[in-house]
Protein backbone atom coordinates (compact mmCIF):
# COMPACT_ATOMS: atom_id res chain seq x y z
CA UNK A 1 0.00 0.00 0.00
CA UNK A 2 1.59 3.22 -0.92
CA UNK A 3 2.25 6.10 1.82
CA UNK A 4 -0.24 8.89 1.66
CA UNK A 5 0.05 12.18 3.14
CA UNK A 6 -1.74 12.59 6.63
CA UNK A 7 -2.78 16.09 7.87
CA UNK A 8 -3.43 17.67 11.11
CA UNK A 9 -3.58 19.90 13.85
CA UNK A 10 -2.26 20.07 16.99
CA UNK A 11 -3.57 21.69 20.10
CA UNK A 12 -3.42 22.27 23.86
CA UNK A 13 -5.69 20.52 25.89
CA UNK A 14 -8.25 22.64 27.94
CA UNK A 15 -6.64 25.93 26.19
CA UNK A 16 -7.12 24.77 22.65
CA UNK A 17 -4.39 26.79 21.46
CA UNK A 18 -2.84 25.88 18.73
CA UNK A 19 1.15 24.14 19.61
CA UNK A 20 3.69 24.85 16.86
CA UNK A 21 7.60 23.22 16.96
CA UNK A 22 5.78 19.39 17.89
CA UNK A 23 7.28 16.55 16.74
CA UNK A 24 5.83 14.29 15.10
CA UNK A 25 7.48 10.59 13.94
CA UNK A 26 6.44 7.91 11.81
CA UNK A 27 8.03 5.12 14.04
CA UNK A 28 7.83 2.90 10.55
CA UNK A 29 10.13 4.95 8.90
CA UNK A 30 12.02 7.17 10.85
CA UNK A 31 10.35 10.21 8.73
CA UNK A 32 10.10 13.02 11.72
CA UNK A 33 8.84 16.54 10.91
CA UNK A 34 7.33 19.58 13.09
CA UNK A 35 3.90 21.19 13.42
CA UNK A 36 4.43 24.75 12.04
CA UNK A 37 2.91 28.28 14.10
CA UNK A 38 -0.27 27.42 13.28
CA UNK A 39 -0.41 23.92 15.03
CA UNK A 40 -0.84 22.60 11.12
CA UNK A 41 1.49 19.22 10.33
CA UNK A 42 1.56 17.17 7.23
CA UNK A 43 3.72 13.55 7.48
CA UNK A 44 3.86 10.39 4.98
CA UNK A 45 2.20 7.41 6.25
CA UNK A 46 0.46 4.21 5.67
CA UNK A 47 -2.34 2.57 7.31
CA UNK A 48 -1.78 0.21 10.38
CA UNK A 49 1.65 3.05 11.03
CA UNK A 50 2.60 4.84 14.59
CA UNK A 51 2.63 8.29 14.71
CA UNK A 52 4.30 9.71 18.26
CA UNK A 53 3.88 13.04 19.24
CA UNK A 54 6.05 14.85 21.42
CA UNK A 55 6.86 18.46 22.78
CA UNK A 56 8.77 19.01 25.97
CA UNK A 57 6.46 19.69 29.05
CA UNK A 58 3.92 17.54 27.67
CA UNK A 59 3.06 13.78 27.66
CA UNK A 60 4.07 11.99 24.44
CA UNK A 61 1.33 10.59 22.73
CA UNK A 62 0.81 8.12 20.05
CA UNK A 63 -1.35 7.70 17.02
CA UNK A 64 -2.38 4.69 14.62
CA UNK A 65 -3.43 5.48 11.08
CA UNK A 66 -6.71 4.09 10.73
CA UNK A 67 -7.64 7.03 7.79
CA UNK A 68 -6.20 9.60 6.20
CA UNK A 69 -9.14 12.71 7.45
CA UNK A 70 -7.92 15.45 8.86
CA UNK A 71 -6.60 15.07 12.43
CA UNK A 72 -7.20 17.02 15.59
CA UNK A 73 -4.67 16.52 17.97
CA UNK A 74 -4.35 17.31 21.54
CA UNK A 75 -1.42 17.46 23.69
CA UNK A 76 -1.41 18.00 27.69
CA UNK A 77 1.26 18.92 30.57
CA UNK A 78 2.94 16.18 32.31
CA UNK A 79 1.58 17.92 35.59
CA UNK A 80 -1.66 18.35 33.93
CA UNK A 81 -4.40 16.21 36.21
CA UNK A 82 -6.71 16.23 33.76
CA UNK A 83 -9.70 13.41 33.72
CA UNK A 84 -9.03 12.23 30.25
CA UNK A 85 -6.49 9.15 30.57
CA UNK A 86 -6.07 9.26 26.47
CA UNK A 87 -5.64 12.97 25.83
CA UNK A 88 -5.74 12.17 21.93
CA UNK A 89 -9.60 12.46 22.13
CA UNK A 90 -9.28 12.16 17.52
CA UNK A 91 -8.19 8.49 17.80
CA UNK A 92 -10.51 7.24 19.99
CA UNK A 93 -13.58 5.48 18.02
CA UNK A 94 -16.39 6.98 18.05
CA UNK A 95 -18.01 4.31 20.63
CA UNK A 96 -15.28 4.80 22.60
CA UNK A 97 -15.64 8.99 22.34
CA UNK A 98 -19.37 8.33 23.59
CA UNK A 99 -18.56 6.52 26.40
CA UNK A 100 -15.98 8.55 27.53
CA UNK A 101 -18.48 11.99 26.56
CA UNK A 102 -21.39 10.15 28.83
CA UNK A 103 -18.63 9.32 31.51
CA UNK A 104 -17.62 13.49 31.93
CA UNK A 105 -21.27 14.94 31.62
CA UNK A 106 -21.72 12.78 34.74
CA UNK A 107 -18.88 13.53 36.42
CA UNK A 108 -19.42 17.22 35.48
CA UNK A 109 -22.86 17.37 36.74
CA UNK A 110 -23.61 19.68 39.47
CA UNK A 111 -27.00 19.55 40.18
CA UNK A 112 -29.01 16.13 40.78
CA UNK A 113 -32.73 15.23 41.74
CA UNK A 114 -33.53 14.09 45.14
CA UNK A 115 -37.01 12.74 46.82
CA UNK A 116 -39.89 14.81 46.40
CA UNK A 117 -38.89 16.42 43.05
CA UNK A 118 -36.27 18.66 44.48
CA UNK A 119 -32.48 19.55 42.64
CA UNK A 120 -29.75 19.66 44.49
CA UNK A 121 -26.30 21.63 43.91
CA UNK A 122 -23.08 19.99 44.34
CA UNK A 123 -20.91 22.50 45.59
CA UNK A 124 -17.86 19.93 45.07
CA UNK A 125 -18.52 19.54 41.97
CA UNK A 126 -19.60 23.04 40.87
CA UNK A 127 -16.04 24.63 42.89
CA UNK A 128 -14.22 21.23 42.88
CA UNK A 129 -10.93 20.66 40.28
CA UNK A 130 -12.11 17.37 39.33
CA UNK A 131 -15.87 18.83 38.58
CA UNK A 132 -14.18 21.58 36.25
CA UNK A 133 -11.72 19.09 34.75
CA UNK A 134 -14.65 17.02 33.61
CA UNK A 135 -16.96 19.96 32.18
CA UNK A 136 -13.95 20.55 30.22
CA UNK A 137 -13.19 17.12 29.05
CA UNK A 138 -16.84 16.87 28.39
CA UNK A 139 -16.68 20.30 26.57
CA UNK A 140 -13.65 18.90 24.27
CA UNK A 141 -15.23 15.62 23.33
CA UNK A 142 -18.57 17.04 22.42
CA UNK A 143 -16.75 19.61 19.92
CA UNK A 144 -15.18 16.70 18.84
CA UNK A 145 -18.35 14.46 18.00
CA UNK A 146 -19.36 17.50 16.17
CA UNK A 147 -16.74 17.74 14.15
CA UNK A 148 -16.64 13.98 13.32
CA UNK A 149 -20.50 14.56 12.44
CA UNK A 150 -19.83 17.32 10.17
CA UNK A 151 -16.79 16.33 8.38
CA UNK A 152 -19.17 12.63 7.61
CA UNK A 153 -21.44 14.40 5.80
CA UNK A 154 -19.76 17.61 4.47
CA UNK A 155 -17.34 16.05 2.11
CA UNK A 156 -14.88 16.99 -0.77
CA UNK A 157 -16.45 14.71 -2.23
CA UNK A 158 -19.78 15.56 -1.68
CA UNK A 159 -18.65 19.33 -3.03
CA UNK A 160 -17.21 17.91 -6.28
CA UNK A 161 -20.23 16.00 -7.46
CA UNK A 162 -21.99 19.36 -7.67
CA UNK A 163 -19.45 22.06 -8.09
CA UNK A 164 -16.32 22.09 -10.31
CA UNK A 165 -13.88 23.07 -7.44
CA UNK A 166 -10.77 21.93 -6.74
CA UNK A 167 -7.16 22.56 -5.58
CA UNK A 168 -7.15 25.78 -3.49
CA UNK A 169 -10.77 26.78 -4.80
CA UNK A 170 -12.10 23.85 -2.45
CA UNK A 171 -9.94 24.17 0.24
CA UNK A 172 -11.11 27.71 0.29
CA UNK A 173 -14.73 26.80 0.05
CA UNK A 174 -14.78 23.69 2.80
CA UNK A 175 -13.20 26.43 5.50
CA UNK A 176 -15.83 28.92 4.33
CA UNK A 177 -18.98 27.22 3.47
CA UNK A 178 -18.26 24.51 6.65
CA UNK A 179 -22.16 24.21 7.99
CA UNK A 180 -22.75 24.30 11.74
CA UNK A 181 -23.56 20.92 13.63
CA UNK A 182 -27.32 22.21 13.85
CA UNK A 183 -28.07 22.57 10.27
CA UNK A 184 -26.19 19.11 9.76
CA UNK A 185 -27.85 16.94 12.34
CA UNK A 186 -31.82 17.92 10.93
CA UNK A 187 -31.00 18.12 6.78
CA UNK A 188 -31.15 15.58 4.58
CA UNK A 189 -29.48 14.80 1.59
CA UNK A 190 -31.12 16.93 -0.46
CA UNK A 191 -31.09 19.86 1.80
CA UNK A 192 -26.98 19.29 1.69
CA UNK A 193 -27.01 19.07 -1.90
CA UNK A 194 -29.26 22.48 -2.07
CA UNK A 195 -27.03 23.88 0.16
CA UNK A 196 -23.81 23.21 -1.07
CA UNK A 197 -25.29 24.63 -4.84
CA UNK A 198 -26.23 27.59 -3.14
CA UNK A 199 -22.82 28.23 -1.28
CA UNK A 200 -21.35 27.55 -4.65
CA UNK A 201 -22.91 30.22 -6.11
CA UNK A 202 -21.80 32.80 -3.29
CA UNK A 203 -18.42 31.87 -3.59
CA UNK A 204 -18.27 32.75 -6.93
CA UNK A 205 -18.95 35.91 -6.09
CA UNK A 206 -15.97 36.79 -3.97
CA UNK A 207 -13.11 38.93 -5.10
CA UNK A 208 -9.99 38.15 -4.64
CA UNK A 209 -9.30 39.75 -2.08
CA UNK A 210 -12.16 38.06 -0.27
CA UNK A 211 -10.20 35.01 -1.13
CA UNK A 212 -7.11 35.98 0.18
CA UNK A 213 -8.57 37.08 3.59
CA UNK A 214 -10.24 33.92 3.99
CA UNK A 215 -7.07 31.76 3.56
CA UNK A 216 -4.84 34.32 6.35
CA UNK A 217 -8.06 33.50 8.65
CA UNK A 218 -7.81 30.00 8.32
CA UNK A 219 -4.04 31.00 9.09
CA UNK A 220 -4.08 32.55 12.46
Amino acid sequence: MAQQLLKGKILELGSNENMSQVSIKNLNTDVQVESDRNGDFSIAAKKDEILVFAFPGYRTDSLVVTDFAFKRMYLTGVDDPRLLSEVNVNAMTNSRLEEERAKAQAEGQVANTVSGGGIALSPSRLFGKEGRNARRSYKLMEEEANNRDIDARFTRTLVQSFTPLEGDDLDLFMVKYRPKINFVKKASDDDLRLYVIDSYGKFNKLTAAQKEKIKLETQQ
